[in-house]
């Protein structure tokens, strides 16, 4: 059985180029990224889990920012693009 996947928009703000880095790379294997520090996912619970407990342990809490939005579906017919949209091909992402 399939679970549901929900679209996540996960966004981040870290000072250090390496921690940066890592997340980025974290991050690229959940998702697309459509801006410098802005990622979407689509994510079933036990992948999200999965993501949270990973970038836990790259990041400073002193320091280090990640903000996990859940878009529901409602919300995600409200998401509106101005200038280039990226494509999301949910389809290319390997956890």
């Amino acid at each position: 059985m399939n679970e549901y996947k929900n679209l996540y928009v996960i966004s981040y703000d870290i000072p250090k180029d390496r921690t940066r880095n890592r997340v980025s790379k974290v991050l690229e294997g959940f998702g697309q990224r459509v801006q410098y520090s802005l990622f979407e996912c689509r994510l079933n619970n036990t992948q999200l889990q999965m993501l949270k407990v990973k970038l836990m342990k790259l990041i400073n809490n002193n320091e280090d920012s990640i903000i996990i939005y859940r878009l529901t579906p409602e919300a995600q017919r409200f998401v509106e693009y101005i200038g280039l949209k990226k494509h999301f091909d949910e389809d290319i992402f390997y956890v």
